[in-house]
């Protein structure tokens, strides 16, 4: 978060520099419905340090969240913003194979599940007006997010979480009203870098470097998400 926050920064200063005379403030809540999805790749390790097994699978969730967002109007037709999602977005539960009848079923007390909070979601981003087009305008910009793994694992190890950061696009429609009121319906497309991250065993291993590690990484990280905004203009 703090790269995203010094780009942010950095925009906001430099903007205010070269539109002193003309900045127009505007700060708005959303609520937003989204679908995020993945690929995962799980490697297994023996205690030599030889790969046992390899897994993979791709998986997708939808959960429904709020934001905030600021923006400083440079001209009348482009802005530079930043957005914030002050909760966390969940993945559901999976619980593992073991000892189960189907993966819904309730957990042995052998079992492995694993739970997925995306936190600390920010994105900083230029908008344009289509004037064109009357109320259209278009966004892109960057974002990042803190990747919080809530695990519950037979063996006891844990899992180190991580961050990931990449791209945003998003084309929309405002309608103004009367006192600087607008409302804005959007939708925006999301690309991650991957990730990668393990159960911490390595260090701890006197076999070999990666003797009982395992390694989960996700690539392919990309969502979407709709939104319905109020914004006040000053």
């Amino acid at each position: 978060m703090k790269k995203i926050l010094t780009i942010a920064v950095f925009a906001i200063f430099s903007a205010s520099s070269a539109f002193s005379a003309s900045l127009t403030p505007s700060v708005g809540i959303s609520y937003n419905n989204s679908a995020f999805a993945g690929s995962g790749t799980e490697t297994n390790f023996d205690e030599a340090g030889s790969i046992k097994t390899t897994t993979q699978e791709h998986g997708a969730f939808t959960d429904g969240f709020a934001s905030v967002f600021v923006e400083m109007g440079l001209t009348d037709n482009i802005s530079i913003g930043l957005d914030y999602v002050p909760g966390a977005i969940a993945s559901p539960r999976n619980f593992s194979r073991e000892g189960n009848a189907t993966q819904d079923a309730a957990p042995d007390p052998g079992s492995s599940s694993v739970q997925v909070d995306f936190e600390e979601f920010v994105s900083v981003y230029i908008k344009a007006n289509v004037p064109m087009l009357g109320g259209t305008y278009i966004k892109a910009g960057y974002s990042e997010v803190d990747v919080i793994v809530n695990e519950s694992m037979a063996s006891g190890n844990t899992y180190g979480d991580v961050s990931t950061d990449g791209f945003v696009a998003a084309i929309g429609y405002q309608y103004d009203m009367d006192m600087g009121l607008s409302i804005r319906a959007e939708v925006m497309a999301h690309q991650f870098e991957d990730v990668k991250t393990d159960n911490g065993i390595a260090a701890s291993s006197g076999t070999s470097a990666n003797g009982g590690r395992n390694v989960v990484s996700v690539g392919d990280m990309m969502g979407a998400r709709g939104t319905i905004s109020i914004v006040k203009s000053f």
